[in-house]
Formats: structure tokens, C-alpha cells, sequence
């Protein structure tokens, strides 16, 4: 059997056989709307992948142990911030638990320690919170802007090895969990940016769910550089604020926006094997990218020999994302030699 080491997240919504009891159709809408709009788009966007989900809990598994913890970051603010903006007086609360261990692959599905210690952080961590084990924090030690406190060694059960796990701590807040944000933190996830001319404006009323660099040849010979750098926000929290962008079909799997004037590139959107909920906007094009910045190193195959990479940041070759392989896949072009500028599908008599 496979075995490889990867970045594992567990999801679990606390206390949920008690709502739907209370309201049923409710809560199977807002676990919906959570599995797909929020979930779904951050995994997708950290490049990882749901590999199980079983009623209201979630395996993902990612490469990046960054990316993971990020996506559960991202998973616990956005889910916070909608039930925020909604009103909602009785919001869905998650517990998430992140491992990175050794796992067996076994056709689309994970098992092995793994899976199971993610399972078991999740259990331990607070409603609303976040918990890692020590590897994990090992990897992403002053990287994450994550208060995580050392809560030693703990057990589920009796029968459980030891878990050095390191968790947040809840506040007191309109939602009880640890993510909480006030009026001012509200106003400032605001953003906006445009093109060089001015004809394109946009604001973005959403957080950043994910931030980094980009080496793919696409991506070189679209923005003319040795590289991009870019950021996913939710696609519906864009919203154009007179002209729209051009768009360009740079590959059978993807759409980029640019502006028709001034040539300025803008956004970036996955359109197979379906539309991403999430968009990509390139961060120089905003008006404050300063406090913007990457994550990873994305498709580091096409690095310019003359570019030294000083920084730690995880590095990935476009083969290793799970949404590439996926997307290349749907249009009949699963090997990864065949990815690149002006890719075309294989012609099917």
C-alpha cells in the first residue's frame, strides 16, 4: 500500500445532532451552505482536498502543513464573520484539529495515524477553535499569525497515546468561539484595487483566504515577469465598480481578467471542471498589498535558474496541487507535461 506524509484537517460541527433536533431544515441548509461556500472554497483555495465527509464532519487532507493550518484559520473567521453579518443568533460552531503525519492511500481515501490524531485534536479543541499537534507547530512556529498555547500532553481516551497539542483559547464574544471581530475589524476587510489606468475599480468586502507566489510558465508569460504574486478572496465578495475587465481563456481551465486599456492584469479564475468559488486577484493590482503577503511558492517547476529563493516558505511544483490535477483532468489532460501556456484539450472523434 501508498504511504506518504501529509498536512490532515479535521471538521466537526459541535453539538449539531441537538440543532437539528431543534430545527432540522435549518440547519441542514446553513450545513450546506458551510460544506460548500465556506469549506469547500477554502480547501479548494489552499490547494488541498476533502477526501471524506460524513454528515457534519470533514477530512482534508493538504502538501503544505502551512496551507492547512491556514485553511482552518480561514475556515473559522469566514464562518464567523457570515454569521456575524447575518445576525445569526444561533450560528453552526466548528472544532477543526490539524496533524501532519505519516498516512496510507488507499484509492481517493486516507487512513493511518494521521487522519486518526486529526480526528482526535479536533475532539479536544474548543468550540469555535482551533488545535495542532506539535509537529505541526514545529512547522509553522512564528509563520502564522495564530496565538496557540502549549496545553502539554493530553488524551481522549484512556486507551489514546499522549498528543502534545497546542490550541486557541476562546474570548468572549458574539459568537463564542475564538475568531470574534468588532466594528472596526468589520470595516477593514474592506479592500479595493484597479488597473493602472483607472478604467477597472473593484472592492472586495471579504478577509484573504490565501496569499502567495506564483513561477508557472502561464502565469510568466501572462504578467510579463519572472513571477506573480496573488491572492484568493470569495468570488461573490468582488464586485467591479464601473468598467468590467477583459477576459482571456489563458489555458482550457482558466479565465484571466485584464484591463483593455492599460493591459494591467487583474484577476485569475478556475472555470473547470467547474467555476471556482473563490477568485484570484493579482496583489499588486490592490490599492494596499502591503499587508498581503504570500504564503507558498506555487509552480516552482518554471523558476528562472537566476532567482534565488531566500525565504522558508513551502514550495510546490503545479503537478503537487490536487485543484490543478483535478482541473488538467476534466479536460482530458491529466499529465502534467502537457499543462502550459495555450494548452489545448485532445480532439475526441
Amino acid at each position: 500500500m501508498e504511504r506518504k506524509l501529509a498536512a490532515i484537517m479535521a471538521i466537526d460541527v459541535v453539538g449539531f445532532s441537538g440543532l437539528v433536533s431543534q430545527d432540522e431544515a435549518g440547519t441542514l441548509k446553513k450545513l450546506e451552505n458551510l460544506k460548500r461556500d465556506v469549506i469547500g472554497m477554502q480547501v479548494e483555495a489552499n490547494r488541498g482536498r476533502v477526501f471524506k465527509s460524513l454528515g457534519d464532519g470533514f477530512l482534508a487532507e493538504f502538501s503544505s502543513t502551512l496551507e492547512a493550518v491556514n485553511c482552518a484559520i480561514g475556515i473559522q473567521r469566514t464562518s464567523t464573520l457570515d454569521a456575524q453579518q447575518a445576525h445569526d443568533t444561533k450560528p453552526l460552531l466548528l472544532r477543526i484539529g490539524v496533524s501532519l503525519g505519516d498516512v496510507i492511500v488507499k484509492e481517493d481515501d486516507l487512513m493511518g495515524d494521521g487522519v486518526n490524531i486529526a480526528a482526535r485534536l479536533e475532539a479536544l479543541s474548543e468550540p469555535g477553535g482551533i488545535a495542532v499537534s506539535s509537529e505541526v507547530m514545529n512547522q509553522i512556529r512564528n509563520k502564522v499569525d495564530l496565538p496557540l498555547e502549549d496545553c502539554g500532553h493530553k488524551r481522549l481516551k484512556e486507551t489514546d497515546a499522549p498528543i502534545h497539542v497546542y490550541m486557541t483559547q476562546s474570548k468572549p464574544g458574539a459568537t463564542g468561539g475564538f475568531f470574534d471581530f468588532d466594528e472596526d475589524e468589520l470595516a477593514r476587510t474592506r479592500v479595493t484595487g484597479g488597473c493602472l489606468c483607472g478604467s477597472v475599480r473593484y472592492e472586495i468586502n471579504a478577509p484573504a483566504i490565501s496569499a502567495g507566489y506564483c513561477h508557472c510558465s502561464i502565469c510568466q508569460k501572462f504578467t510579463g515577469s519572472a513571477m506573480s504574486t496573488w491572492t484568493a478572496f470569495p468570488a461573490s465578495s468582488l464586485r467591479f465598480l464601473n468598467e468590467e475587465p477583459r477576459y482571456f481563456a489563458s489555458s482550457p481551465i482558466a479565465e484571466r481578467g485584464f484591463c483593455a486599456t492599460c493591459g494591467s492584469n487583474l484577476t485569475y479564475k478556475l472555470v473547470q471542471p467547474r467555476m471556482a468559488a473563490y477568485i484570484v486577484v493579482f496583489t499588486p493590482s490592490l490599492d494596499r498589498p502591503t499587508g498581503l503577503a504570500p504564503a507558498a511558492h506555487n509552480g516552482i517547476e518554471s523558476q528562472m535558474p537566476w532567482i534565488d529563493i531566500l525565504d522558508d516558505l513551502p514550495r510546490t511544483q503545479s503537478s503537487e496541487s490536487r485543484v490543478l490535477q483535478e482541473a488538467w483532468s476534466s479536460v482530458g489532460l491529466p499529465d502534467p507535461a502537457t499543462w502550459g501556456p495555450m494548452a489545448k484539450p485532445p480532439k475526441v472523434f
